[in-house]
């Protein structure tokens, strides 16, 4: 797909990845769009506004690349938030903008899922069913528009060295040997894949062994992630505790001011 002229309009574009992605495709010669949370507000409290402005004014080409990820005991984490940013919002900005694609029968729709959709993670629990759910959504959605000129790709990256993985997050990664990539080389992959229509894109070996045997023979998957579990078990009771001891510290503070 030549880029030149055309509109994009893009979440998460102002991250680690979005950030290298939008120069190339300004450079290629799109107008390209930003939601920037800063500027724009909240994009889930936003959504009925975005996706308003997305069915008048219809861009070339959609790119769902915002989320964040909650690595926590699955009673801890708030799957309505993430779900919500994950799953629901770039299924209704794709439904928004759709009918304004069809009607010119041609578009390109890019999702940003994760490889933890295919190879699901302890502790990432509201996250993984998230992006299996964008995983399913972009399948389901790929096959309905066969018969047009609109194309969906799926993009599938593993860790990225981005904010997204800082705190606990990167201490698991650390401490399990999970591979990252750079967002330069993440973001170049992507464009690439907007260039030549890809239909999905996985990054990563052994990740992608992972996968397969996850879908085929999950019981060796299981079994090696256990240590995975009991890491992930040691780092969240650790950092739960020093959380525990500076609300007592805060609450005693506070007595001893008043």
């Amino acid at each position: 797909m030549p880029l030149k002229g055309k509109t994009v309009f893009i979440t998460g574009g102002t991250g680690g990845i979005g950030v290298p992605l939008v120069s190339m495709l300004r450079e290629a010669g799109a107008t390209v769009k930003v939601y920037d949370r800063s500027q724009d507000g909240d994009l889930s409290e936003n959504i009925d506004r975005i996706c308003n402005s997305l069915s008048e004014n219809t861009p070339d080409i959609l790119i769902n690349m915002a989320g964040f990820n909650d690595f926590n005991y699955a009673e801890d984490q708030n799957y309505e938030a993430i779900h919500r940013l994950n799953l629901l919002v770039p299924m209704k900005l794709c439904q928004a903008a759709l009918p304004g694609m069809k009607a010119r029968n041609s578009g390109k729709i890019v999702n940003i899922g994760s490889m933890t959709a295919l190879i699901p993670l302890p502790h990432l629990t509201g996250y993984a069913s998230a992006k299996a759910g964008l995983k399913a959504f972009n399948d389901a959605l790929r096959r309905e528009l066969g018969g047009t000129n609109i194309t969906v790709t799926h993009i599938i990256p593993r860790a990225v060295r981005t904010g997204a993985n800082t705190g606990t997050r990167a201490e698991i990664n650390e401490k399990t040997g999970v591979h990252h990539d750079n967002p330069e080389d993440v973001a170049k992959r992507i464009y690439k894949a907007i260039i030549n229509n890809e239909r999905e894109v996985r990054f990563g070996w052994p990740e992608r062994l992972f996968a397969f045997l996850n879908a085929n023979i999950p019981f060796i998957i299981d079994q090696g992630l256990q240590k995975n579990r009991k890491i992930g078990e040691e780092i969240l009771n650790t950092h739960n505790s020093k959380m525990e001891r500076n609300d007592e510290e805060n609450t005693s503070d506070k007595r001893l001011a008043s």
